[in-house]
């Protein structure tokens, strides 16, 4: 009987070490910035970017009007952190006459020029107006508590054109994989 739980004591430790290894790991992975280089902030200095991103899309097939586009990596470690809230938003995209588009970076490389990093939203309205284009949240942990999006998402089946459209987010921090 001492050999069992002695066993027992060696297995609950182990597992000890591994949770509070994961959770090390996981609270204080290293952050970064959503436009780290700047590109896209480069970008609003150009004047229009939602009007051009809408085009370019537009050029590539995809239409924009009342669309919200989940643009991923496959190769990016972050994209587990943001499964569940872009769940929630696509249910709440579509509860709101709206369409959801999931774009990946490989097979829509073009994407690297309006995106510094993955995973990001695109928010299109009726009109095919830019809303929002940005990280879907900060912080470790992209969610609905640190969401940037959840106020905007009733506005996809609309027009925005009584609000401020066009939010290009360059300062978020969390965790995100460069594009380029």
């Amino acid at each position: 009987m001492d050999k069992r739980l002695r066993k027992l004591v060696a297995i609950a430790l182990c597992a000890l070490l591994v949770v509070v290894a994961l959770s090390t790991y996981l609270l204080y992975q290293p952050l970064t910035w959503f436009d780290k280089s700047g590109a896209l902030q480069a970008q609003l200095t150009e004047g229009q970017v939602g009007k051009r991103l809408g085009q370019w899309l537009n050029k590539q097939g995809y239409p924009t009007e009342s669309r919200v586009f989940h643009v991923m990596d496959a190769t990016c470690a972050c994209n587990w952190r943001t499964q569940a809230h872009k769940q929630v938003v696509m249910r709440r995209v579509t509860a709101n006459e709206g369409a959801n588009v999931t774009l990946s970076l490989a097979e829509l490389p073009g994407l690297k020029d309006w995106l510094p990093a993955t995973p990001a939203v695109i928010l299109f309205d009726a009109d095919g107006e830019l809303i929002y284009l940005g990280p879907y949240a900060d912080g470790a942990f992209c969610n609905t508590e640190s969401s940037f999006i959840e106020p905007l998402i009733d506005h996809v089946s609309t027009r925005v054109s009584d609000m401020d459209a066009g939010w290009v987010n360059t300062v978020a921090r969390g965790c995100y994989c460069p594009t380029s």
